[in-house]
Order: structure tokens, then sequence, then C-alpha cells
């Protein structure tokens, strides 16, 4: 959930500009066209924008409503860098990109909705609809959005479960179920007490079901984001961002931290508790690689004493951990699994790396601020897609998974090409 999730971002525009002359990849700017692909929509940095000219400048922003981006940075020396801010795909591997963008990729802005937090995107095959949840404090926060794709164009409404799930933040699909982890927790909310947890969805029948609600007793801060192993078992963050944002009414009791829930026993094992603020959450094909996103450049102050209106939001700060990380997993499917070999794989290059998502080829997705960057599994960057809202969460999408959709702060987007998501099973 990356308190992007939460986060009221100005939207930029990303109107393109048609130029009568594209720059040639030859040429020693630090932008150039991407072969045949319109210019400057598709956009070359060459040597991955390694060397800027002259007096470049990208002044750290930690206002935390209006953090800086890559497309701020202002280099005065190089005029083709200016194309950037009118780009919607920045490719920096253009041999890898050619493969995953196919022949005629597009993206598309489908809906316009509010501008507070948005995520947990789960695509349902048995019903070819996409979900999405409000992290909206409140009976806001009870309902869910869905996008049905069996219409042309697609269309966009609302659904609540039976009973209502609060504040789902990530989400993933799993014979016929949607697995929730649910941010919210309130004593009183609509004459009922909700606490963070692992929730089932069935979207043909709407109805939910409660799997975990609490570490032997204490109350989760704000289960954030889930993933599956190949055997069913559910790994989920947890991280302490809800009660600053009002989402929680409790005050975290708990470590953050990484868990792993089996359904057939009940048990809930800690894995990893070396991250502030661990968000993101996702497998690799086969299960043998988990990738975790430690978002704590967001830093939540913990003061448990004052009225909950009145405690502190997020913090923000460039200099605070706004990382990818990979972990080998052993004895996935065994009572005492483990992480090993702990190591960063991808710095953001704009805000912090909120939900991430594996390609079917190991490929590397993740919403960072305004835009999505796709990486190679060893955390190389080969492009970005700029968008112009908060992009918190994407998910694969349609029956060849070959559509990424992107929801966020005020915007849901659609992008066609050849990169495809892991089978739904």
């Amino acid at each position: 959930m990356a308190i992007s999730a939460l986060l009221l971002v100005p939207l930029i525009s990303l109107t393109p500009v048609v130029y009568s002359l594209p720059f040639s990849s030859t040429s020693n700017a630090l932008t150039s066209s991407c072969g045949s692909l319109p210019f400057p929509e598709f956009l070359c940095l060459n040597r991955y924008g390694s060397v800027m000219p002259g007096n470049f400048n990208r002044p750290a922003n930690n206002d935390i409503t209006s953090p800086d981006t890559y497309m701020s940075t202002t280099v005065p020396d190089d005029n083709s860098f200016s194309h950037v801010s009118n780009a919607t795909f920045l490719i920096f591997d253009w041999a890898k990109a050619q493969a995953i963008l196919g022949d005629t990729p597009t993206y598309e802005f489908m809906f316009t909705i509010t501008t507070g937090g948005h995520e947990a995107p789960v695509y349902t095959p048995n019903t070819n609809e996409l979900y999405f949840s409000d992290l909206a404090t409140g009976v806001a926060g009870l309902s869910q959005q869905v996008i049905n794709l069996n219409n042309t164009p697609p269309t966009l409404g609302r659904m609540t479960a039976s009973p209502p799930i609060y504040a789902p933040a990530g989400g993933r699909y799993r014979n016929g179920l949607i697995y929730y982890s649910a941010a919210g927790g309130n004593e009183s909310l609509n004459n009922t007490t909700y606490r963070p947890g692992i929730y089932t969805l069935d979207p043909k029948t709407g109805k939910s079901e409660v799997l975990v609600n609490n570490y032997f007793g204490y109350y989760f801060n704000t289960c954030d984001d889930l993933d599956l192993d190949p055997e069913g078992n559910v790994w989920f963050t947890d991280l302490q961002y809800s009660y600053n944002v009002g989402l929680n009414t409790v005050a975290p009791q708990l470590e953050a931290a990484t868990y792993r829930f089996n359904p057939k026993t009940g048990l809930v094992s800690l894995v990893e508790d070396s991250m502030g603020a661990p968000n993101g959450i996702a497998f690799s094909p086969g299960g043998k690689t988990l990738y975790i996103s430690d978002s704590n450049a967001d830093f939540a102050s913990i003061d448990p004493r004052p009225p909950i209106e009145t405690v502190q939001y997020l913090t923000y700060n460039t200099t605070g951990k706004r990382t990818v990380y990979a972990f080998d997993v052993l004895d996935a499917g065994s009572e005492a699994p483990s992480l090993v070999n702990k190591r960063a794989v991808y710095l953001a290059m704009d805000f912090v790396p909120d939900g991430l998502s594996i390609a079917a080829n190991g490929y590397i997705v993740t919403g960072t601020g305004h835009g999505v960057d796709v990486l190679d599994e060893k955390g190389s960057m080969v492009l970005r897609i700029q968008t112009n809202y908060t992009a918190a969460s994407i998910e694969f999408v349609g029956p060849k998974r070959d559509e990424l959709w992107i929801v966020g702060h005020g915007g849901v987007s659609r992008v066609k090409w050849n990169l495809i998501g892991q089978p739904k099973v």
C-alpha cells in the first residue's frame, strides 16, 4: 500500500506533443526516438541517461503530497531531456523493451476515480472482472469497485461483500476465490467490529470469510499485501501505516514484519522482520524467489497516546528505504519456511515501490509514484510507464494475461503489450 496509497498528488499532463524532427539514436543526446514507435510517446534514454551534461539538477522534495519525480529533473545543456515530460513510455533497455512491447503497444486512460487511495486490483477469470478497493476511512472503505470486462468498452461498478471487508490493500486470485489482505480496523464502523487480516471473497456469490485476524491475540497493524505460494500458503506484509492515516483506530501492537499463513492448519509464522515498512510482495514463477518492497521512506511515527483525530500523518524523506528486495525461499511448504540470501535489487526511481507483480518471464513490475517500472528478473531497469496520477498497484488481466491494468489516485489505466502475467489457477 505505500501510502502513495493515500496521497493526494497533483496530476501531471501527459498530452502528446508532435515534433517534426525526432532525435536519432546515434546522437549524443540523452533521449532519442525508439525505432518506428511514435515519438515522443515512446522515448529512449541513451545509456540509461547515465551521463547528464552541465548543471543538471533534481532537487529532492520531501513533501509527501508532492514528491519529486524523474521528469522534474532539469538538464539545461540537453534540450532533448525536456521530452521526458511528454512521454508515456520511457525506454532504458531497447533490446529487452522491444520483446515485451511488441509491434503495437498502447496505453489508455480508462476511468477517472477519486484521488484517495485505490489498491488491491485482482482479475477474476471465472467472471472476467477486475476488482479493486478504496482505501477510504469509514463506510466508504467497505465496498469494492468492479470493472466488468465482458462489456465493450469495460464498465465500472461497485459491490459490497457479505459481510463487508474493510479497506483491502492487497489481493490475489486462487481457485475461484479472491484472497485479500485487509488494512482497516475499527471497533464500531457501521455497528460492526473490523480487524486487519486475511480474508477471502467469492466473486460469484459475494460471500466473504475471515481466515486470520490476529497474532496470538495481538491485532495486525496494516495487512498490506499478499501472495500465495504453489502450496496455497498465504505470505503477507504487515506495516504500520493504517493508524497514521486513519484506517485503524488502534495503534500498532506489533513490529513491521512479513508473515506466512497456512490455511490448512491456521499457523502464522514470522518469516522476515528486517524492513521498516514491508509493502508489496510477489513470488517468481515457480515460487523459488520472493520479492518484497520496503517503503519506509514513508515513515510512520507511532505514539498511542493522542486521540486518533490528532495522530501525526506519515512523513517522507528520499533518503529512507525505497527498495525492492529479493529472497530465496527455503522449505516453503513446510511448517518452518525461511527466507535467505536477502539482496537489494532496485531503488525506486520515483517515490516508493508499492504494489508488485511478477510476469511469466520473471520480469518485476512495480508501481512507483507517477508511473510503473518494469525491471528484468535481476532488477535492471527495462522501461517505465508514466501516468498522470499516482500509480499504486498493478494487475495482469485478460484470458491471455497480456494486459496490464494500473490503479491509483484518481485514475485507472490499461496497457496492451506482449508482456504476459503468470497464469491464474
